[in-house]
């Protein structure tokens, strides 16, 4: 058989149903004969936003494949692995290369030398008589440790060489190993957290890549304490449980606001505690434990008291088990009033900010949307994300996500017009025709993605794009205002319902309040057919957020 053939039947031997692909490369043709899906977008980028919505929304640590032509198509590529890095999402990147006598050549993109920095292994196939063992290897590095992408390039030689059958046989699927932590650090940070007078648990999306919520909540409920997400980590715990208080990123909800200034102690799981938009700063002088999979992330950008090293969801299990050791079966339940005290936060939150969510105004206000939207759809199934910037900040303090992956968070790299592939992608990693993902974006963002609608209604993906359409890109006059006053750079025009028509969705544009809910209730009908829908928002431009 030929390298690329070898290849195919390795993808499928791991379980790959798809491979995300613009336009071509030696390896598509191949891998579909082995019944794996080719979906051809219209960006290399979008290719990979859809790869990182299926894999960040299938777990245990599922891989999406993107294929890519050697030259212009990995040089294209770049942006959308660069944020597959930065949020940890296991990707598979495997672009054509040149053939082996013309690597090294002024002319030849060195895919490997230039995506070494934001991926977790960058090599090429040396030789067909090596496909098997450098596959092993990167799936290895894929289900192993913190997620991450993996770029395997495969010379135009390499897949044409001839390799014995053999080479096949012997190839065995790989298995993701996960490490408990040390009992003495699982002693030594229960035993300070009991200690703590007003402790705070802070959540990170490790415990959704371990698929970890319910070793969550049993530990949340022990120790009794507020419970706050980042950005990417949402999602991980029920925001309708009692005590939950949240998210915090670039936008945090009223609960953080509150909660995280008075703790004494804040208990992170599953989050490397970066400084960054999804991440709200974490004031000064408080005991700080550290729950990780990763090294790296130890005393990085703040002090750490206690350092626990493992997979979130065997090391939440060792957590729940020394409690309950070290401060009896019932652990801290009812020994505080947190439960009440979280309650009348969120509901003075809430009430503070309902004129903007129950706004009648017109444009709409984009939190009016953001409100009926999320009241409309069945969270049970919707797989919702944001784009960049205000749709970001605006989405995650008030939408309330109640199952793990319901809510793809991201922006430690803020790659504007992300948002469509990855809810294209979530559409696609979920058998339940009933699941489908949502983008909610603005219409600068959509000028970076739109004519990937085109790709959902091609290949049929049911999904739903949001577009809360304010005609500005919005809060750049801070940066230049000049500019702004005198030349209008903020300033966008267009009517995108007409280019949604054209690319073959369903299409509504809402401008008035009592529009929107039915507006809703009506493209959910044709993605329940399995077909993806538009809805084009006429909002106006919103400043308020929600920030500490």
């Amino acid at each position: 058989m030929k390298g690329s053939e070898l290849i195919a039947k390795i993808l499928k031997a791991e379980g790959i149903e798809y491979t995300f692909c613009f336009p071509s490369n030696p390896v598509i043709d191949a891998a579909a004969k082995e019944n794996i899906k080719p979906i051809i977008c219209r960006t290399e980028r979008t290719g990979i936003n859809m790869a990182e919505g299926y894999s960040r929304t299938s777990n245990p640590k599922r891989v999406a494949v993107c294929m890519v032509q050697a030259g212009p198509g990995i040089e294209n590529a770049y942006g959308g692995l660069a944020q597959a890095f930065s949020d940890s999402s296991p990707i598979l990147l495997m672009p054509g290369g040149p053939s082996r006598q013309r690597q090294g050549l002024p002319s030849q993109f060195d895919a490997v030398a230039n995506y070494a920095g934001i991926t977790k292994w960058a090599d090429r196939i040396h030789s067909a008589e090596r496909i098997p063992e450098m596959m092993r290897r990167a799936f290895t590095l894929l289900r192993t440790g913190r997620p991450g992408p993996v770029l395997l390039e495969v010379p135009g030689d390499v897949a044409d060489a001839e390799v014995k059958d053999e080479a096949f046989s012997t190839y065995k699927p790989v298995r993701a190993p996960r490490s408990a932590a040390a009992p003495q650090d699982i002693t030594d940070a229960v035993r300070t957290l009991l200690a703590s007078k007003d402790p705070l648990i802070h959540v990170g999306q490790g415990v959704l890549q371990a698929d970890a919520t319910a070793e969550l909540v049993e530990f949340a409920e022990l120790i009794e304490a507020p419970l706050m997400t980042t950005t990417l980590g949402k999602g991980s715990f029920p925001e309708s449980h009692p005590l939950s208080i949240g998210s915090g990123g670039a936008a945090v909800s009223g609960g953080v606001m509150h909660f995280l200034p008075k703790a004494d102690l804040v208990f992170s799981v599953g989050s490397s505690l970066s400084r960054t938009l999804v991440s709200c700063p974490i004031p000064p002088g408080k005991t700080m434990i550290q729950c990780t999979l990763d090294e790296r992330d130890i005393n990085a950008e703040y002090p750490i008291a206690h350092a626990v090293l493992g997979d979130a969801k065997l090391v939440l299990a060792q957590l729940s088990e020394e409690v309950r050791r070290q401060a009896g079966v019932e652990g801290r339940k009812g020994k505080t009033e947190t439960l009440e005290e979280i309650a009348s936060v969120k509901k003075v939150f809430i009430e503070k900010w309902l004129p903007k969510l129950t706004s009648d105004e017109m444009p709409l206000n984009p939190y009016r949307v953001i409100w009926d939207l999320m009241h409309t759809v069945d969270r049970t199934k919707a797989i919702i994300t944001h784009d960049s910037g205000s749709p970001r900040d605006q989405l995650s303090p008030f939408y309330e996500a109640i199952m793990p992956n319901g809510y793809i968070g991201w922006g430690n790299s803020t790659q504007l017009g992300s948002s469509v592939g990855m809810a294209m992608g979530a559409s696609m990693a979920n058998p339940d025709p009933e699941r489908f993902g949502i983008a909610v974006l603005g219409d600068a963002a959509l000028g970076m993605c739109g004519m990937d609608i085109e790709t959902a209604a091609r290949n049929h993906i049911p999904f739903l794009t949001v577009l809360l359409n304010n005609s500005v890109m919005g809060g750049y006059e801070r940066f230049q205002p000049y500019a702004v006053e005198a030349f209008g750079i903020k300033n966008l025009t267009g009517d995108y319902s007409k280019v949604a028509d054209g690319l073959g969705v369903h299409v509504e544009r809402v401008e008035k309040p009592s529009e929107i809910v039915p507006a809703i209730e009506r493209a959910l009908q044709v993605i329940k057919a399995g077909n993806p829908a538009f809805l084009e928002m006429i909002t106006m431009e919103e400043p308020a957020q929600s920030r500490m």
